[in-house]
Protein backbone atom coordinates (compact mmCIF):
# COMPACT_ATOMS: atom_id res chain seq x y z
CA UNK A 1 0.00 0.00 0.00
CA UNK A 2 2.92 1.98 1.04
CA UNK A 3 4.25 1.59 -2.92
CA UNK A 4 1.79 2.79 -4.06
CA UNK A 5 1.13 6.00 -2.79
CA UNK A 6 5.04 7.05 -3.18
CA UNK A 7 3.94 6.09 -7.22
CA UNK A 8 1.14 8.36 -7.29
CA UNK A 9 3.27 11.09 -5.24
CA UNK A 10 5.90 10.48 -8.18
CA UNK A 11 4.03 10.61 -10.83
CA UNK A 12 2.35 13.39 -9.60
CA UNK A 13 5.90 15.19 -9.34
CA UNK A 14 7.12 14.13 -13.24
CA UNK A 15 3.26 14.99 -15.13
CA UNK A 16 2.62 17.86 -13.30
CA UNK A 17 5.26 19.73 -14.29
CA UNK A 18 5.36 18.23 -17.82
CA UNK A 19 1.45 19.26 -18.37
CA UNK A 20 2.48 22.56 -17.67
CA UNK A 21 5.35 23.33 -20.07
CA UNK A 22 3.18 21.27 -22.66
CA UNK A 23 0.12 23.64 -21.95
CA UNK A 24 2.77 27.03 -21.80
CA UNK A 25 4.69 25.65 -25.07
CA UNK A 26 0.89 25.47 -26.88
CA UNK A 27 -0.24 28.81 -25.84
CA UNK A 28 2.88 30.80 -26.56
CA UNK A 29 3.66 28.95 -29.66
CA UNK A 30 -0.02 29.84 -31.71
CA UNK A 31 1.41 31.04 -34.63
CA UNK A 32 0.00 29.48 -37.56
CA UNK A 33 2.33 27.44 -40.48
CA UNK A 34 2.54 26.43 -43.78
CA UNK A 35 2.91 22.76 -43.85
CA UNK A 36 3.65 21.60 -47.68
CA UNK A 37 3.40 17.81 -48.39
CA UNK A 38 5.70 17.98 -51.51
CA UNK A 39 5.45 15.23 -53.73
CA UNK A 40 1.56 16.17 -53.59
CA UNK A 41 0.07 19.17 -54.43
CA UNK A 42 -1.45 20.02 -50.50
CA UNK A 43 -0.75 22.64 -48.11
CA UNK A 44 -1.55 22.91 -44.88
CA UNK A 45 -1.87 25.90 -42.44
CA UNK A 46 -1.75 24.65 -38.26
CA UNK A 47 -0.10 26.11 -35.28
CA UNK A 48 3.27 25.28 -34.57
CA UNK A 49 2.66 24.06 -31.60
CA UNK A 50 0.25 21.49 -32.85
CA UNK A 51 2.55 20.50 -35.61
CA UNK A 52 5.50 19.76 -33.38
CA UNK A 53 3.43 17.75 -30.57
CA UNK A 54 1.89 15.49 -33.39
CA UNK A 55 5.70 15.26 -34.55
CA UNK A 56 6.40 13.86 -30.80
CA UNK A 57 3.56 11.56 -30.82
CA UNK A 58 4.52 10.52 -34.14
CA UNK A 59 7.88 9.54 -33.19
CA UNK A 60 7.21 7.71 -30.34
CA UNK A 61 4.79 5.89 -31.87
CA UNK A 62 7.24 4.79 -34.70
CA UNK A 63 9.59 4.53 -32.21
CA UNK A 64 7.68 1.88 -30.30
CA UNK A 65 6.94 -0.11 -33.69
CA UNK A 66 10.57 0.22 -34.60
CA UNK A 67 11.78 -1.15 -31.00
CA UNK A 68 8.51 -4.04 -30.85
CA UNK A 69 9.83 -5.41 -34.34
CA UNK A 70 13.23 -5.38 -33.23
CA UNK A 71 12.14 -7.43 -30.45
CA UNK A 72 10.65 -10.38 -32.45
CA UNK A 73 13.63 -12.26 -32.66
CA UNK A 74 13.63 -12.12 -28.78
CA UNK A 75 9.70 -13.36 -28.54
CA UNK A 76 10.29 -16.36 -30.62
CA UNK A 77 13.39 -18.04 -28.85
CA UNK A 78 11.60 -17.13 -25.91
CA UNK A 79 8.47 -18.99 -27.05
CA UNK A 80 11.00 -21.49 -28.20
CA UNK A 81 12.53 -22.07 -25.30
CA UNK A 82 9.39 -22.46 -23.43
CA UNK A 83 8.02 -25.08 -25.82
CA UNK A 84 11.21 -27.30 -25.61
CA UNK A 85 11.01 -26.50 -21.53
CA UNK A 86 7.68 -28.28 -21.68
CA UNK A 87 8.65 -31.32 -23.69
CA UNK A 88 11.41 -31.91 -21.69
CA UNK A 89 9.10 -31.45 -18.62
CA UNK A 90 6.76 -34.45 -20.62
CA UNK A 91 9.59 -36.05 -21.07
CA UNK A 92 11.14 -36.19 -17.24
CA UNK A 93 7.43 -37.10 -16.32
CA UNK A 94 7.21 -40.07 -18.73
CA UNK A 95 10.39 -41.57 -17.53
CA UNK A 96 9.75 -40.79 -13.68
CA UNK A 97 6.44 -42.76 -14.57
CA UNK A 98 8.65 -45.73 -16.26
CA UNK A 99 11.38 -45.89 -13.83
CA UNK A 100 8.27 -46.16 -11.03
CA UNK A 101 7.12 -49.27 -13.19
CA UNK A 102 10.16 -50.62 -13.43
CA UNK A 103 10.97 -50.45 -9.60
CA UNK A 104 7.52 -51.87 -9.11
CA UNK A 105 8.33 -55.30 -11.58
CA UNK A 106 12.30 -55.69 -9.92
CA UNK A 107 10.33 -55.05 -6.48
CA UNK A 108 7.58 -58.36 -7.61
CA UNK A 109 10.00 -60.36 -9.20
CA UNK A 110 12.78 -60.32 -5.76
CA UNK A 111 9.82 -60.88 -3.79
CA UNK A 112 9.37 -64.62 -2.44
CA UNK A 113 6.28 -66.93 -4.03
CA UNK A 114 2.94 -67.15 -2.26
CA UNK A 115 3.33 -70.83 -3.01
CA UNK A 116 3.93 -73.37 -0.08
CA UNK A 117 7.32 -74.24 0.04
CA UNK A 118 7.50 -77.90 0.46
CA UNK A 119 9.13 -80.91 -1.32
CA UNK A 120 8.39 -81.20 -4.83
CA UNK A 121 7.49 -84.59 -6.42
CA UNK A 122 9.52 -85.26 -9.82
CA UNK A 123 7.50 -86.44 -12.37
CA UNK A 124 8.30 -90.12 -13.54
CA UNK A 125 11.14 -91.13 -15.92
CA UNK A 126 10.88 -92.37 -19.18
CA UNK A 127 12.00 -96.38 -19.08
CA UNK A 128 12.74 -97.38 -22.14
Amino acid sequence: MKKLKVAKVLSLVLVLPAGMVAVTFAVVNRGPVTIDFWPLSMEMQAPLSAMIMLSLIVGVIWGGVASWLAAGTGRKHARDTVQRANQAESELRDLKNRVARLELEVRDAKAPSKTPAGPQALPPANVA
